[in-house]
């Protein structure tokens, strides 16, 4: 048997992020490799935090979970040799409490992926988080984006609005398996209800999928 090619890493680089006076960045959801750089520009007009949330079963993308960007600066730091993922918000970094002023945004390093948790009873289900923000990607190198839905008493059924499930393969109930961003999604807002049938809770959960 033949041995398996030995393919060369791809070469680091550095993904800029600036954020504008409506604090939404360039790029809403992005797909690195590891060892990549990643740098925001903060052009917002204020100090801002980037304050990334904890992702389920996931490793984190940036350990120390914050990182502080004054106005006019930049702050940045270097993608984990492992795949994981992250949502993240931005706050004010000068108010006590701190004022959140946009999210959530993604950034998925490698295959990800973003995890939901179903917790609760296929009658009265919960989400955590109830709305997450999972990158569009591309076809090319480093791909598309990830996410997994995982029930923690019971399996539930998963039923996405007019039938719009922007995964492949579809999402239809919570498991093991990783489902990836459909190469046909557009970047939009997808809802979904996981119970026992069609809208069992409409409050439900939210996908944005990001560009």
């Amino acid at each position: 048997m033949a041995a398996a090619p030995n393919y060369p890493m791809p070469d680091a680089i550095t993904l800029i992020v600036n954020i504008d006076t409506s604090f939404t960045p360039s790029r809403q959801g992005i797909i690195v490799n590891q060892g990549d750089q990643v740098t925001f520009n903060n052009n917002s007009g204020l100090d801002i935090v980037i304050a990334f949330q904890i992702n389920g079963n996931g490793q984190p993308v940036y350990s120390p979970m914050t990182l502080a960007v004054a106005n006019g600066g930049s702050g940045n730091f270097t993608t984990p040799n492992y795949n994981c993922a992250a949502n993240y918000y931005i706050y004010e970094a000068n108010t006590q409490p701190p004022v959140q002023l946009s999210g959530p945004f993604a950034i998925q390093v490698g295959s990800g992926p973003i995890f939901i948790t179903i917790g609760g009873s296929p009658t009265s289900p919960t989400y955590n988080p109830p709305t997450v923000a999972i990158p569009l990607g591309t076809s090319l190198p480093p791909g598309v984006g990830k996410m997994q839905i995982i029930g923690t008493a019971a399996s539930f059924n998963i039923n996405w609005a007019n039938n719009n499930d922007p995964f492949t393969p579809p999402v239809t109930s919570t498991g093991s398996s990783v489902h990836s961003v459909s190469l046909s999604a557009s970047a939009d807002n997808y809802t979904y209800t996981a119970g026992q049938s069609l809208n069992a809770n409409p409050a439900g959960g939210k996908v944005i999928i990001q560009n």
